[in-house]
């Protein structure tokens, strides 16, 4: 066992799935997926401040984005790469929101006055850039995020649609204008147990002893100040991070284009939050659950924790008044240490799981 103060190290958490990513929204207490295409726009409607498209799946306060293939402009009166939250018209029709409060309540952004480009507008839910990527919600930033497990590499200077080819070094964990992505804040406390256990074996007529590894499990437990609804939010709503499927069942490996996956919808790749309601989707897969990076503040060493789940979460109130929430993280996967600042980012491997 190993036992961290939060003062020792800086703690980061992002899904497993090389693309997908998690937004919170505390307004409703739902969690979504990030970084994918939820329609291809077909036009604005600028009396109406409307913008049609493909079937959405959105309900009224999803948070979106708006994108442009290329470098398009977008159309006079809305914003490019900005969260908004959307107003559902119809199965394919939708106007767009400034807050939450505003889309609940019916009131649009009501200036669009161009349609420039306008077939070329996604209407997408991306990882946030730059301040409105931070990990918990600041006045700035309408809801909190957990990136993707490409997120080490990630500057923080716009969506993640080809990183790989894109960022190739590793930035900290520690606070810094590009790479505080992800960094849990008010931590207190973080309690690192591994548990292997081997058996020897002795065949009956054989000399030679045999051991097999019969148990290898990590458990992490987080105490931290409670700021947010975050981790009661994935707790009930995402346990396992994210999953992909295709028509031929759970992908294995996330290997498609971040944008070209879709939210669950007929007749399209599905990805949608894994919060273990069954068997398949408990069955660890190379993307399952979470993984969760401690560094060291001396930024010496970085142990980094593979596909891991969430299976407990409590709430404690001291006599003080101050209140605390203890996430619990459980594993299969030995940790890796790395020298390197901001830890493990390759995929795990099938011989792993």
């Amino acid at each position: 066992m190993v036992y961290f103060l939060g003062r020792d190290v800086h703690a980061a958490l992002t899904t497993e799935h090389s693309f997908c990513g998690i937004s919170i929204l505390p307004e409703n207490g739902e969690a979504y997926v990030d970084n994918v295409l939820l329609s291809n726009g077909t036009g604005v409607v600028t009396g109406s401040d409307s913008i049609n498209g493909s079937v959405h799946g959105l309900t009224t306060g999803d948070p979106i984005n708006l994108t442009m293939d290329g470098a398009q402009a977008i159309p006079a009166g809305l914003e490019a790469n900005k969260r908004f939250f959307a107003i559902v018209t119809d199965a394919d029709t939708i106007k767009v929101a400034a807050t939450y409060a505003h889309a609940i309540a019916g009131t649009p952004v009501d200036d669009i006055t161009g349609d420039d480009n306008d077939s070329l507008i996604n209407v997408t839910r991306e990882l946030m850039g730059t301040s409105d990527s931070v990990y918990e919600a600041t006045a700035d930033s309408h809801h909190t995020s957990i990136f993707n497990r490409e997120w080490p590499r990630y500057d923080g200077t716009g969506r993640i649609d080809t990183i790989g080819a894109e960022v190739v070094t590793q930035l900290p964990l520690k606070y810094s204008a590009a790479a505080n992505k992800n960094v849990l804040n008010d931590v207190t406390a973080i309690d690192v147990t591994l548990g292997k256990m081997d058996e020897d074996i002795n065949l009956f007529g054989i000399r030679t002893a045999l051991k097999a590894e019969v148990k290898n499990e990590v458990t992490v437990v987080i105490t931290k100040k409670k700021t947010n609804a975050l981790f009661e939010i994935l707790f009930n709503k995402a346990r396992c991070g994210v999953i992909t499927y295709s028509s031929a069942g759970v992908i294995d490996l996330d290997n498609a284009a971040p944008l070209a996956a879709t939210m669950k919808l007929p007749n399209h790749t599905l990805v949608e939050l894994n919060n273990s309601v069954n068997a398949t989707l408990t069955t660890p897969s190379r993307n399952f659950g979470y993984r969760l990076h401690l560094e060291l503040k001396n930024g010496t060493e970085t142990m980094t924790l593979q596909n891991l789940c969430i299976t407990d979460y409590t709430i404690s109130l001291s006599a003080d008044g101050v209140t605390e929430e203890s996430i619990t993280f459980y594993g299969y996967v030995a940790p890796k240490v790395d020298a390197l600042d901001g830890g493990y980012f390759a995929v795990t491997t099938a011989a792993e799981l």
